[in-house]
């Protein structure tokens, strides 16, 4: 007794192939028609493409005009002849194999299309945030900062296109949401500091070349060098380098220097207490007269604050207005020596300091 054949029927592929040569061969004449058609589009977006990247300036935009024209110039030909052979097939009757795989292919352009323009956004304006010269420096940072775009536009991408074509994508979504929160809890420490180094980028706290504090009256002064993934390195006044993690730096309170486009300057006079009512009177006026000469200088006030028996004291307040430091020294510098020559010339004295209590007998 002969075994029944269980063998799955295979499909007829010549009989497929010989109905679509027979529908060809029936409609040849709106097939090229449709053709034409789809090339007159093809190169109309083409040129609309050269228009568009023309308009904002071409390769010498700069600016978000050169995030927009990096957009557009991203736009690639299969997406465009696909977007042509769709709008055609909308308004041609197809047999249904060759119009699913025309929607097929357009779905498979059209995701990759957005997960490349969305990359090229998305990098644009964080350079374009940064700056040219800043997103140079931070070498390190701007290539992970790529890749992690890259990878997350192209997975969303592929799970798009499963979802299109009929897969169910929630056990892979989902799979993914674990393999992200094991890979978030294994390496929680460096994302702090790699999402501490984005805050950075964006928020600008600071930038390569600025001088900066942080850690309170005993932290850290010195120059940012280095902006990296995980740390950040400055150079200390002292000359040591110092490397701290991204987010315990931007934990603590951080002054930026750099960024002082004026400094307040508060000194108090100790004067004889028995000096002329008359000079100490006409002191205020002098002083003003001497920081207004100095053009980095611009005086707020002097006026007689406290009265002891050792000293009658005066309290100067002005500022500097120059945000490098080298000047804010040298102006308080230049105004102090000719506060001590007017002195001299009015015969307005110092005060004594008090004198050290005397150290009991033994």
């Amino acid at each position: 007794m002969t075994a029944p054949n269980r063998a799955a029927p295979q499909p007829d592929l010549f009989a497929n192939w010989q109905r679509l040569s027979d529908w060809a061969a029936a409609h040849y004449a709106e097939i090229l028609t449709a053709v034409g058609i789809g090339i007159v589009i093809s190169v109309a977006l083409i040129g609309l493409r050269g228009l568009v990247r023309r308009m904002l300036g071409g390769t010498q935009a700069t600016g978000w005009r050169q995030v927009a024209e990096r957009v557009v110039s991203r736009t690639y030909l299969f997406f465009i002849v696909m977007v042509a052979a769709k709008l055609v097939s909308e308004q041609t009757l197809l047999p249904g194999r060759v119009s699913g795989t025309i929607d097929f292919l357009f779905i498979v352009a059209a995701a990759f299309q957005i997960a490349i323009w969305a990359r090229a956004l998305i990098i644009g304006a964080i350079e374009q945030r940064t700056g040219e010269d800043e997103s140079g420096r931070l070498g390190t940072a701007m290539g992970l900062i790529q890749g992690l775009v890259t990878v997350a536009a192209f997975l969303i991408a592929f799970v798009v296109i499963l979802d299109n074509v009929g897969v169910n994508v929630t056990g892979l979504i989902a799979g993914l949401g674990i393999g992200g929160i094991a890979i978030g809890l294994a390496a929680q420490g460096i994302f702090r500091d790699l999402f501490a180094a984005l805050s950075i980028i964006f928020d600008r706290p600071f930038r390569r070349g600025d001088t900066i504090s942080f850690g309170g009256p005993n932290g850290v002064t010195g120059t940012v060098e280095h902006i990296g993934v995980k740390t950040t390195r400055l150079r200390a006044l002292d000359g040591e380098l110092v490397a701290v993690g991204n987010d315990k730096l931007l934990q603590d309170r951080v002054h930026n220097y750099a960024q002082q486009h004026r400094r307040r300057v508060v000194m108090t006079i100790p004067l004889l207490p028995h000096s002329r009512p008359d000079a100490l009177a006409g002191l205020p006026a002098e002083i003003e007269k001497i920081v207004s000469a100095e053009p980095r200088a611009r005086f707020d006030r002097a006026h007689l604050v406290r009265l002891t028996a050792a000293s009658v004291d005066m309290e100067v307040v002005f500022f500097t207005e120059t945000p490098d430091a080298r000047d804010h020294f040298q102006a308080r510098h230049d105004i102090i020596l000719a506060l001590l020559r007017r002195l001299e010339e009015l015969g307005v004295a110092f005060a004594a300091p008090p004198a050290a209590p005397a150290a009991p007998a033994a």
